[in-house]
């Protein structure tokens, strides 16, 4: 038994946790001044000017203050149950003194990263019903200690209809609902939109490019490609065959990369049912576990695409009020077949049944998505005109056609239908999404109007619930009025609680 009226610290292992998170703040907003240093350094044994031995001082004398501001945060932070509240100190300089009514306490979530795996300690996070962010995090307790303060804290409520993650904690397991096995991992990861994954290595690139500029210059990778495209300027065939090289490569490299982040992500993926809420357990370095109650859930969406059609893979991505936006990416299901879709939504929130009328958005639709398509066109033919001179139009006979096919998909898949005191939207190009939306957890309905759809009487109707909008794309006005008016009645009518 833990006494959690008198103040108390986090473990003494929270030094350690505190001094890892303090130094990978420093490093990553400092990566590319690190990196750009550590060339230099390795290229001229210098820094500045400044020898080995004093670029060791100064390193050493960054951790070591590092180290200090770590103790500190860990002596001044202090936390404690007083009556009906939980109160929490922290601060070095500026002092900060939180209190939060065990009331409003909507999740409590107990999680590990690696080095807290390492030490054997856990993080203990509270989330309230006024923040999307936890408002208290204490960084380093023993898990038996951990899991009696969520008992304190929850003890005047079901921890069912509380929401509550815990790590590791079986409450009263019904049964191991799913389990994704190592071949849907990578099944999972081999169908994916790889174009994110595209985005965010040439991100990386540029970012590694402009560290090592003048490394890259030396080896005249630059000077090569050029002189390729100068001595087969008139070969048409011969750029189609580099350009599509470089396609491949890239495309390589993106798949790799989303084969090893849904690896991590989604590592030892389990779905565990309750009594009324089902428990999702997964991660690699970072474990979670997330107990979702269908109470809180504010939309659900299915997610696939034509690859994993053909897996038959299927991803249920639930959104959930006020909850970290850090924490939400582990708010999905990967891998399921389209019987285990259906009754996880049946369980979390009801049974959708066939659709039998999708109604489209109007036409002008495909006008937007054709004027949006315009930016992209001229940036990737602007960057060619750079690489390949007079020959840059060839990239066109690529984006032109994928641009087409893209826009064609979007409109395709663009759909909305009201079934069942239930709103289902579908959306997507590469994915196909499916969403979903009951009537009660509406918390507002809104029309906006551009001045060209006003002239073709078109709107868009948004609908809001606690954790995002959802939008009814370009509807003529008159139908517009009938579903706002529709949705607004249902919402009063049915007078049920939002969470």
């Amino acid at each position: 038994m833990f006494d959690f009226t008198n103040p108390s610290r986090q473990s003494i292992k929270g030094i350690a946790v505190l001094f890892g998170f303090n130094s990978y703040k420093i490093i990553k907003s400092l990566f590319l001044a690190i990196a750009a240093l550590s060339y230099s350094f390795i290229k001229s044994g210098k820094v500045f000017g400044m020898s080995q031995n004093k670029m060791i001082v100064i390193v050493f004398s960054v951790f070591l203050v590092i180290f200090i501001r770590s103790i500190l945060q860990y002596l001044n932070f202090k936390f404690y149950i007083d009556n009906d509240d939980f109160i929490l100190s922290k601060g070095i300089l500026n002092k900060e003194k939180i209190s939060v009514s065990k009331s409003k306490i909507q999740n409590i979530y107990i999680r590990q990263n690696v080095l807290q795996q390492i030490i054997n300690v856990v993080q203990l996070e509270i989330e309230t019903a006024g923040d999307a962010k936890a408002e208290v995090k204490i960084n380093a307790l023993s898990r038996e200690r951990a899991l009696e303060l969520k008992e304190h804290l929850l003890s005047y409520k079901s921890i069912e209809n509380k929401g509550l993650e815990l790590l590791n904690d079986t409450p009263k397991v019904t049964a191991v609902y799913y389990r994704a096995s190592l071949k849907k991992l990578f099944l999972e990861g081999l169908s994916q939109n790889h174009i994110k994954s595209f985005m965010i290595i040439v991100g990386f690139v540029g970012g590694f490019y402009t560290s090592y500029e003048d490394y890259l210059k030396q080896l005249k990778l630059g000077d090569k490609f050029e002189l390729l495209v100068k001595q087969n300027e008139n070969s048409i065939s011969i750029l189609i065959v580099v350009f599509l090289l470089i396609l491949s490569v890239t495309l390589i490299i993106s798949i790799l990369f989303s084969l090893i982040k849904t690896f991590l992500l989604n590592f030892e993926l389990q779905v565990i049912e309750h009594k009324k809420t089902i428990e999702i357990k997964k991660g690699l370095f970072n474990k979670v576990a997330i107990i979702l109650s269908p109470s809180r859930i504010q939309n659900i969406e299915i997610k696939n695409n034509r690859l994993k059609r053909y897996f038959g893979l299927n991803t249920l991505s639930i959104k959930q009020a006020m909850v970290d936006k850090k924490l939400q990416k582990h708010f999905s299901i990967i891998g399921l077949d389209r019987v285990q879709v259906d009754y996880l939504v049946k369980k979390l929130m009801q049974k959708i049944g066939l659709i039998s009328k999708q109604e489209k958005p109007e036409k002008y639709y495909i006008r937007v998505l054709i004027l949006k398509s315009i930016i992209p066109i001229l940036i990737f033919n602007l960057l060619s005109f750079f690489k390949f001179g007079n020959q840059f139009w060839i990239v066109n006979l690529f984006l032109v056609p994928l641009i087409s096919v893209l826009i064609y998909w979007r409109y395709r898949k663009a759909y909305y239908a009201i079934k069942d005191n239930m709103l289902i939207v579908g959306s997507g190009a590469i994915s196909t999404i499916t969403e979903l939306l009951e009537f009660h957890k509406i918390q507002a309905v809104a029309t906006k109007q551009t001045i060209f759809q006003k002239i073709r009487k078109i709107v868009t109707v948004e609908i809001y619930t606690a954790s995002k909008a959802t939008k009814i794309l370009y509807v003529k006005e008159s139908r517009a009025n009938t579903i706002v008016d529709y949705l607004l009645y249902q919402v009063e009518s049915q007078r049920k609680d939002w969470m």
